[in-house]
């Protein structure tokens, strides 16, 4: 099970450079990897729809309403960092032909907008700060992208940059192609004669 400094190590190797015992360990090493680490995780897991990182809530709105365009708004969850789909469902068979407008919502500041009342069903990638929920798939595309950020600091060679973002590129493919694998298969659209019988027609 990998933790955090065993996933810098793991960059680290990729690039050649020595490893650390600790992200507070002394010289440019440990610190760059400190500096860099949150930002490129939350990058990373923001970046594709991970199963490991989805999370579902259903949120009160707040009592103060937009001051325009919309009826309703939502503070989202403190660690949310890419909303995936808001709205009413589910729905009934339905759900493929309902109206997109009545999903719409819009993301201002940490708020969402919307015109559908509470409580709003939200799905969202979440922050997810131990390592002992990530995927191997992931482990391989998050130290694969630390390498990319640390390379021309640790070794001031832009050819090695390029090797370590093809590297990061092969992970991220192979992880999506994983990650798609947990996947339940899709529901097979129902057609319009299906849609013509729902609606009455």
């Amino acid at each position: 099970m990998a933790g955090v400094v065993d996933i810098v190590n793991q960059a680290l190797s990729a690039l050649g450079e020595a490893r650390i015992t600790s992200l507070d360990d002394p010289g440019q090493t440990a610190g760059l990897a400190r500096s860099l680490y949150e930002a490129v995780r939350d990058g990373e897991t923001a970046g594709h729809s991970w199963n490991f990182a989805r999370a579902r809530v259903m949120l009160p709105a707040m009592i103060q309403a937009p001051a325009f365009d919309w009826a309703h708004q939502y503070l989202l969850p403190p660690d949310c960092l890419r909303v995936l789909e808001a709205g009413p469902w589910p729905q009934a068979l339905m759900d493929d032909y309902i109206a997109r407008e009545n999903r719409a919502w819009l993301i201002e500041g940490r708020c969402l907008l919307s015109n559908q009342g509470p409580p709003l069903n939200l799905i969202y990638l979440r922050r997810v700060e131990d390592p002992a929920f990530y995927p191997p798939f992931f482990v391989e595309v998050l130290a694969a992208k630390l390498a990319v950020r640390m390379t021309e600091r640790l070794t001031g060679a832009a050819g090695k940059r390029e090797l370590a973002w093809k590297e990061y590129e092969t992970a991220l493919r192979m992880a999506k192609r994983l990650n798609a694998i947990q996947l339940p298969p899709l529901k097979q659209a129902d057609g319009e004669w299906m849609r013509a019988h729902l609606m009455g027609g």
